[in-house]
């Protein structure tokens, strides 16, 4: 695989993850907020089209890797990327609009229920076709998501941190898992 998914990885998403942050507070606002302000709008919208499509294509490329797709596989990465541009999409404006505000958040959260389900589901097909086991990269994503909800519980709210917690473990979990399929393809060979 390319050296492309690293740039993305650790610097254009990083950068533009930074970026939407900047000079707002890490726990008491989120995404959302800032990217439904005034003049935030079109670094919300870059941030969730590069990044939504960053994880598809990654986790896409990473399925094809080792032949790893299967149809539930498949079927909740596109649910992942859907609902996480529908979000994107959506406004989160409580006030204006109520019933779209709540559609927001929950095809956010579900966008990223379903990365995290179709990443595990990865991981337990590659664990059942090559016949190893990649406990390490489980318990990293078990642990990522304990902290997430560490940092939900102890902020009372989806926060910006927590947003970018995610952010960026999502991008070290990719790399790391690309380079042990990497690994296990080329022991096949």
């Amino acid at each position: 695989m390319g050296k492309h998914y690293d740039f993305c990885s650790f610097f254009v998403i990083p950068a533009l993850t930074f970026l939407l942050a900047a000079g707002n507070s890490l726990t008491a606002v989120n995404f959302s907020v800032i990217g439904n302000r005034e003049g935030q709008r079109g670094i919300f919208l870059l941030w969730g089209a590069v990044t939504g499509n960053y994880f598809y294509l990654y986790v896409r490329d990473l399925l094809k890797l080792g032949r790893y797709e299967d149809r539930w596989t498949e079927l909740s990465l596109f649910i992942a990327l859907a609902l996480f541009l529908c979000g994107i999409g959506l406004p989160y404006l409580p006030r204006k609009v109520p019933i779209l505000s709540r559609l927001h958040v929950w095809a956010s959260f579900g966008g990223a229920a379903a990365l995290f389900i179709c990443l595990y589901r990865l991981l337990h097909v590659a664990e059942r076709k090559e016949g190893i086991r990649l406990r390490g990269l489980k318990g990293f994503q078990l642990s990522v998501a304990a902290v997430s909800a560490w940092i939900y519980f102890r902020a009372g709210m989806v926060s910006s941190l927590l947003e970018m917690f995610v952010t960026f473990s999502t991008c070290v979990y990719l790399a790391l898992l690309q380079g042990k399929l990497e690994k296990i393809r080329l022991s096949n060979h």
